[in-house]
């Protein structure tokens, strides 16, 4: 039911966020992956309940620590697969944070 039901602090921590001033600007605030986490947790009583908004956010959570897991098109080079993964990144981000931001 929930993907990041088994994500440790460690590989959440592992991950950067290479857009965090716009999402900053856009927000107010800085993305922090662990309390995102804690959040979805919290909200899905400690993932035991099927909430909508908590999968959702815990689907796009889920994208965001696993990148590149759901790849559409071959990019040519290394350096455009880097930028896609990138916008693919950041796209999410922008998405979980504003998922958040409706569940609190």
């Amino acid at each position: 039911m929930y993907k990041t039901k088994a994500i440790t602090k460690k590989e959440l921590q592992a991950v950067s966020i290479k857009n965090q001033e716009e999402i900053t600007e856009l927000t107010g605030c800085k993305l922090d992956l662990f309390n995102a986490w804690g959040l979805i947790k919290s909200t899905s009583k400690n993932f035991t309940v099927a909430d909508l908004k908590a999968q959702e956010a815990d689907a796009l959570l889920y994208e965001i620590v696993n990148p590149g897991k759901k790849k559409k098109t071959k990019p040519n080079s290394n350096s455009e697969l880097i930028r896609l993964q990138e916008k693919e990144r950041a796209r999410a981000l922008e998405l979980l944070e504003l998922e958040l931001l409706i569940a609190a």
